[in-house]
């Protein structure tokens, strides 16, 4: 499942596209499958604008989120829709506010949030994206829908044939740094906010080797990984950068969904 956030001023602009025809006439049956707001789709987005006209001066309050499956997905009917649509919502943080999910087509649902709460509380939606991406994860794994982020893996180098042959003559069923790419990333999701600690330890139980790399003033840089049998020819480990494995892994982006854990003074490896 792909989770596509954006940014606007209004619902009705929002809502207008999503109970429209679309731009190839390619919207069937729009209709509303979850949220606490009813009404007809104008009646809705008044509400919703009106509501967010109550505070002065914000920019960008309506926060929208396409929610899209993957081609070899099953499809789902209205009501599996409004549940995903619930959880997420509510993982987010937005469970609160003034919200609608409209379905318009078999795979995928258009959510429309107004970022004020009810009570007149304006929700952060600083490092939204990160904060996401587990969530969608999780979605995935309760609804048995395919990872997209192992699918359609654009933000991770390509596997080179040299690899592959490396890997088939080592006797491994897929790269090894493929095989390192899903296990960290089934380990950054499993610790979620727990910081260092809790991602190092999800690190071990799911198989991958480790180090940490900390300047001698006690900054960490990031990780490196690797997995048990992944040697070069003369039977040394070979370990890769973790922004070589993918560039969600780097430490940059690795400290937003650790929570910011403090590096440890020393330099650490688990291997």
């Amino acid at each position: 499942m792909i989770a596509k956030i954006t940014k606007g001023r209004r619902a009705s602009s929002a809502l207008r596209y999503d109970f429209g025809p679309g731009r190839r006439e390619e919207h069937v049956d729009p209709r509303l499958v979850a949220g606490n707001v009813v009404g007809t789709s104008s009646q809705v987005a008044d509400m919703i604008d009106r509501h967010t006209a109550y505070r002065q001066g914000l920019s960008r309050p309506i926060w929208r989120c396409a929610l899209r499956t993957a081609p070899e997905d099953r499809i789902m009917d209205d009501a599996e829709w409004g549940k995903i649509a619930e959880h997420y919502v509510q993982a987010m943080g937005y469970g609160r506010c003034p919200w609608v999910a409209v379905r318009h087509g078999e795979d995928h649902i258009h959510l429309t949030i107004s970022r004020l709460g009810w009570d007149g509380t304006l929700v952060p939606d600083g490092f939204d994206f990160r904060k996401s991406r587990p969530i969608v994860r999780g979605i995935e794994r309760r609804h048995r829908l395919v990872n997209a982020e192992l699918r359609s893996d654009r933000i991770a180098p390509q596997i080179t044939m040299q690899e592959r042959t490396a890997s088939e003559r080592r006797g491994s069923t897929h790269p090894e740094r493929e095989q390192v790419r899903y296990l960290v990333r089934v380990a950054r999701d499993t610790a979620g906010a727990g910081g260092r600690p809790a991602f190092e330890q999800a690190l071990g139980k799911a198989g991958v080797l480790w180090r940490a790399h900390i300047t001698p003033a006690g900054e960490m840089r990031g990780y490196s990984f690797s997995v048990a049998g992944w040697l070069d020819a003369v039977g040394v480990q070979i370990w890769v950068a973790a922004s070589k494995v993918a560039k969600d892994l780097s430490w940059n982006e690795l400290r937003g969904a650790l929570d910011g854990e403090p590096a440890r003074p020393e330099t650490a490896e688990h291997s």
